[in-house]
């Protein structure tokens, strides 16, 4: 799927049920999720964050950050708690016009809307934390690796890139014992993009939005980090937020000095 199919189809799920979109829990589903109880849920997550970095002996805070894949801000005014400025980075326009109208939970946070891999707006060595959290994974991972690539032009030195992406599928799961199960589901994506596609032509066809799942192996991205971004791993932590059939990692990286 490319960035511009991708912001299509999140477009449409957050016109449905921009809360669920965001946070897909089955029982919330069909604007089930109440408003305080959603933005609740953010805060605890960076909390948890706060607490992971701490065990590393870097503290969360400092001048200027960024939630990327921000969705309706419910990392973004928890995390500008802990920073002077904050940027929620989303590419559905409808989730940063929704997370701006609850600017008074973050007066600090700026929501942008950005669609290609640049972050022209932002200046090299900038940014002293960048947080990504249930994002790369719906998107492929040609993309990932450049945005990747642009949060290491961002970053300051010792600046933190801190982002969660899943591995590779867990093979104790038992579906994906079946024969092929890896085969299938990138078979079964790319006939929903394609059919996507010809619904556009042919108003008559049904096509529904839906969540493309992506995976770069870890014995993969740590060097690519390295080679490629100049950022120094520190710790690949279990981060369940993928589902119970993909195996997922918290990465905690700095940029080089």
């Amino acid at each position: 799927m490319n960035l511009h199919q991708l912001q299509e189809n999140f477009e449409s799920l957050a016109a449905e049920d921009p809360l669920w979109t965001v946070l897909s829990d089955d029982a919330k589903r069909g604007g089930k999720w109440d408003l305080e109880e959603f933005y609740a849920t953010g805060r605890t997550v960076i909390d948890d964050l706060e607490s992971r970095l701490d065990k590393l002996g870097k503290p969360l805070g400092g001048g200027t950050a960024i939630d990327f894949g921000c969705g309706v801000g419910r990392l973004t005014f928890p995390l500008s708690q802990r920073f002077q400025t904050c940027y929620g980075i989303d590419i559905s326009r409808s989730m940063v016009e929704f997370a701006s109208t609850q600017k008074k939970r973050g007066p600090n946070c700026t929501f942008i809307e950005n669609t290609t891999t640049r972050l022209h707006w932002l200046e090299n060595a900038s940014i002293d934390l960048i947080y990504s959290a249930i994002v790369f994974q719906h998107i492929a991972p040609r993309y990932t690796r450049e945005y990747l690539k642009e949060f290491s032009r961002l970053l300051k030195p010792g600046g933190l890139l801190v982002f969660q992406l899943p591995s590779h599928l867990d093979p104790d799961y038992p579906e994906n014992q079946k024969p092929f199960r890896l085969l299938k589901k990138r078979l079964f994506y790319k006939l929903k993009v394609l059919k996507q596609r010809i619904a556009k032509i042919l108003p008559f066809i049904r096509s529904e939005s839906f969540f493309e799942m992506n995976a770069i192996h870890r014995d993969r991205l740590a060097p690519f980090l390295h080679e490629q971004c100049s950022l120094e791993v520190l710790d690949q932590q279990d981060f369940p937020a993928a589902g119970l059939a993909w195996k997922s990692y918290l990465y905690i990286a700095q940029k080089g000095s």
